[in-house]
């Protein structure tokens, strides 16, 4: 074995029992780096810069992104550590820190154009800035000695190329030089208490001497808002703000009532002092269930103030012809009798939107299965309604609270005695002769009703909204009074009494003498006051 290897294979075993030796202390929890507080190293920059320390280039190596500030260190071109830093004024009072040794071959490449604002720059208007640096080289106030940082307030001052913090500037006096200075030779480098504010680009008609027409900003009138708004908001900017889940949304969104539940609620509670409205016959429908047995029909009546949810939902499908061609597949002499399933299978149907909806025979007032021809919905279990529905053939109370009853039998007894007495298959509960629904004959529906009027309603504020209200002209014929007299400006006159002429005006004309009368006058009598109360107590 060589010397070499030999040193080689010393150094391989003083590693692997190192090795031993760390995993020995992370095993009983010695020599651990995870602790339960901050440390100065973490603090000071390793994940966060929070520190006054001018460790502007190593804290951020990478290029930054567009939106990142340059380093108060680093050339604004190569975004590196500069030796020989210039700066370049703007317009806004702002400058651009660079190298020199990158902005002169710049320059001369690209015609002498910013780099950031494409704007004409000369190598003659760069400015030779001086930096204080102390013994470790970290750049710090000539006046105060305070270290730069990213959070620091940087200035130079144009005439003498100085850098100072901006509070060691107050008297308009380079302290380094013993020079004074204008306000206008005032140069921000960083400004952290600002917005970051970016250098505008160079305008290329402002040469030209264009000038632009200003466009003035008429106000945007605002949205109405819609007839079902409600006076809550959606809550999306909070939720937003505390989800992270959510899309950030910054604009106040108003929530919107379900106008079908606007529905319902009128039709179930009209408002008071409308007498048409507490007509109940007025919000209930009434519809013929033509069936193809003999071609007698079902005459129904539904209590859509009751179960409003559950009429809309019959009357819709109704209205799309769901109802036709339905077979009544189950029959339960004595009981009842169901129907409205497509598919005549008894497991199949779908409610108007698609699925299942509510119940409602826990609402207030609501129907019972409390005599013979009651019109209720068939379901699956609570919140389990669809488009099935049956005829009770006798008092059911032991189906009230669970299916909802939203209607009833008032013409077609001899129908529903006749569809009682079908004869059914041995061992089933399906009638033997078919009978099916040919179609169902509405009469009348006040959700149709309501509709119309919402839509007149709506219909009407949209034209006061978009035509305003002028002032109304007074019709002809309106010139005449009630002695068929038609009204002139001389026969007003004449009944005012005005020109000399008699009439009730001539009382007008009079004049009271101001001196005159056989005597003084008396004064008016003053009507005496009860006085109350215990009196006056000054002459206590």
């Amino acid at each position: 074995m060589t010397t070499v290897d030999h040193v080689f294979e010393t150094l391989l075993k003083r590693d692997e029992a190192s090795h031993d030796e760390q995993g020995i202390c992370d095993v009983t929890g010695h020599g651990s780096n995870d602790k339960l507080y901050i440390t100065h190293t973490e603090h000071s920059g390793q994940w966060g810069q929070h520190t006054a320390g001018s460790s502007g280039f190593r804290a951020k190596q990478q290029a930054p992104t567009p939106l990142a500030l340059t380093p108060f260190d680093c050339c604004s071109l190569s975004f590196q550590p500069f030796e020989h830093p210039v700066c370049a004024r703007n317009e806004d009072g702002t400058g651009t820190v660079f190298d020199l040794v990158n902005i002169v071959p710049w320059l001369k490449l690209h015609d002498n154009k910013h780099p950031l604002t494409n704007a004409p720059l000369d190598p003659s208007s760069l400015i030779t800035l001086h930096y204080t640096r102390d013994g470790k080289g970290e750049i710090h106030d000539p006046v105060s000695f305070k270290r730069f940082s990213e959070h620091s307030h940087i200035v130079a001052i144009a005439t003498t190329g100085n850098v100072f913090l901006e509070e060691s500037i107050k008297g308009n006096r380079d302290l380094v030089a013993d020079v004074g200075f204008k306000k206008s030779d005032i140069i921000i480098l960083q400004n952290p208490h600002a917005a970051p504010a970016f250098p505008k680009p160079a305008d290329p008609n402002k040469e030209k001497n264009v000038v632009k027409s200003v466009t003035a900003v008429l106000p945007q009138k605002k949205a109405p808002l819609p007839w079902n708004a409600s006076p809550y908001s959606t809550g999306r900017p909070g939720a937003s703000l505390t989800s992270t889940s959510v899309d950030p949304h910054t604009a106040t969104s108003t929530a919107l009532f379900d106008e079908e539940e606007l529905m319902f609620d009128h039709i179930s509670n009209p408002p008071k002092g409308k007498g048409k409205e507490k007509d109940v016959g007025k919000r209930r429908a009434y519809v013929r269930v033509v069936t193809t047995l003999g071609g007698g029909s079902l005459n129904l009546e539904l209590y859509c103030e009751k179960a409003p949810k559950t009429c809309y939902n019959f009357l819709m499908l109704a209205r799309t012809g769901k109802y036709e061609n339905c077979l009544f597949h189950r029959l339960v002499p004595g009981f009842m009798i169901q129907t409205g399933d497509p598919t005549g299978t008894g497991s199949g149907g779908q409610s108007y939107w698609g699925t299942p909806f509510r119940d409602e025979f826990d609402t207030k007032n609501a129907a019972k299965h409390d005599s013979r021809g009651v019109l209720a919905m068939a379901n699956r279990g609570p919140g389990t309604n669809t488009s099935q529905w049956y005829i009770t053939f006798k008092p059911t109370p032991n189906l009230d609270n669970k299916h909802t009853v939203f209607g009833k039998l008032v013409g077609g007894e001899d129908i529903l005695d006749a569809l009682e007495h079908l004869p059914r298959k041995d061992g089933t509960e399906r009638p033997s002769k078919p009978v099916r629904i040919k179609e169902v004959v509405i009469y009348q529906d006040p959700f149709e009703d309501y509709k119309s009027r919402l839509a007149r309603k709506l219909a009407h504020r949209a034209e006061a909204e978009t035509n305003p209200r002028t002032e109304t002209k007074p019709k002809e014929g309106n010139d005449t009074n009630w002695f068929g007299v038609k009204l002139t400006a001389e026969s007003e006159e004449a009944v005012l009494g005005g020109g000399g002429k008699g009439g009730i005006g001539k009382y007008l004309d009079l004049k009271r003498p101001r001196d005159g009368g056989s005597g003084p006058e008396e004064p008016p009598e003053t009507k005496k006051r009860k006085k109350l109360g215990f009196g006056d107590f000054e002459g206590w």
